[in-house]
C-alpha cells in the first residue's frame, strides 16, 4: 500500500467543535458519512499541526483511491442555484464570532488573534494554499468553501432544507471546509471542480483532492463523470 507525505501551504489549523450548528435532516444524515476524525476511517492517516511549519497530512493513495469510487456518480444539477440559498457567515456556534471570522482566527499563523478581534479590521498571517502566497491584512484574504456553494448544489445540495444548507456554508467541524486563501486565487478557481481546475502549485495536489474527497463524503455529495476521472487520475500520483 503506498502512502505519499506532503507539505500544504496552509496555516496550522485547530479543528472547531461547531456545537451550535444546524444538523442535517434526518434523511440527509442517514446518507452522510460521519465527520472526518483521523481516525483512519477515511483516507487520512496521520495529521501534524505547527506554529512554524505548514499542515502536513499522511494521505494513503490506495485509501484515496477507494473513497473516490465509493462516491455517487451523477450528473450536476445547476438549475435554480443563488447564492443566497446558502445563508452564510452566521455564528452558528454561538461564540460571538461569524463563521468568517472563526476562520480568521483559527488559521491566523500569526498566533496573536483571538476571538475579541472577531468583528474588526484583523492584522495577522494567512498562507493561502492555492497560491503560496502570505496575506497580513483579513480584508486581502476570501474563505472559500473547498467544495464551493454551487457545487455543492448541484452534487445534491439542491435536495436540502434551507437549514441544510445554512449548516453546510458555516460549517467548522472538518479544518477544510472552510479556508482562507487570497481573493485572487479564489476568484481564479470559482466554482469549478478539480476536472476544471486546480493550484498551480503541483505539490498540493494531493492535498487538494484528499480535501475535496473528504468533504463530499462528509456531506453525501456526488461526483460528476469528469470529475470522478480526474479526482482519480490526481489520486493514482499521491
Amino acid at each position: 500500500m503506498r502512502a505519499s507525505r506532503f507539505a500544504v501551504l496552509l496555516s496550522p489549523i485547530v479543528l472547531l467543535l461547531a456545537s451550535g450548528c444546524s444538523e442535517l435532516s434526518d434523511a440527509l444524515g442517514d446518507a452522510a458519512s460521519d465527520p472526518v476524525s483521523g481516525d483512519g476511517t477515511g483516507s487520512q492517516v496521520g495529521a501534524e499541526f505547527s506554529d512554524t511549519a505548514p499542515f502536513t497530512v499522511t494521505v494513503d493513495g490506495a485509501a484515496l483511491v477507494a473513497d473516490i469510487e465509493a462516491l455517487e456518480v451523477a450528473a450536476e444539477r445547476d438549475e435554480g442555484y443563488d447564492r443566497s440559498l446558502f445563508p452564510h457567515w452566521r455564528d452558528d456556534d454561538g461564540n460571538g464570532c461569524d463563521a468568517r471570522d472563526d476562520v480568521l482566527v483559527a488559521q491566523d499563523r500569526s498566533g496573536a488573534l483571538t476571538e475579541a478581534d472577531c468583528g474588526e479590521a484583523m492584522t495577522g498571517e494567512w498562507v493561502s494554499m492555492y497560491d503560496a502566497e502570505t496575506v497580513t491584512a483579513s480584508g486581502d484574504v476570501d474563505i472559500d468553501h473547498f467544495v464551493p456553494l454551487k457545487e455543492a448544489w448541484g452534487s445534491g445540495a439542491v435536495d436540502w432544507t434551507t437549514e441544510d444548507r445554512q449548516s453546510y456554508a458555516n460549517w467548522l467541524g472538518n479544518a477544510w471546509h472552510l479556508i482562507a486563501v487570497t481573493a485572487s486565487s479564489n476568484r481564479s478557481k470559482s466554482d469549478q471542480d478539480p476536472a476544471e481546475w486546480m493550484p498551480e502549485d503541483e505539490t498540493v495536489w494531493c492535498a487538494y483532492v484528499w480535501a475535496w474527497v473528504e468533504v463530499k463524503r462528509e456531506w453525501a455529495l456526488s461526483v460528476d463523470e469528469a470529475e470522478r476521472a480526474a479526482l482519480l487520475e490526481y489520486a493514482g500520483a499521491c
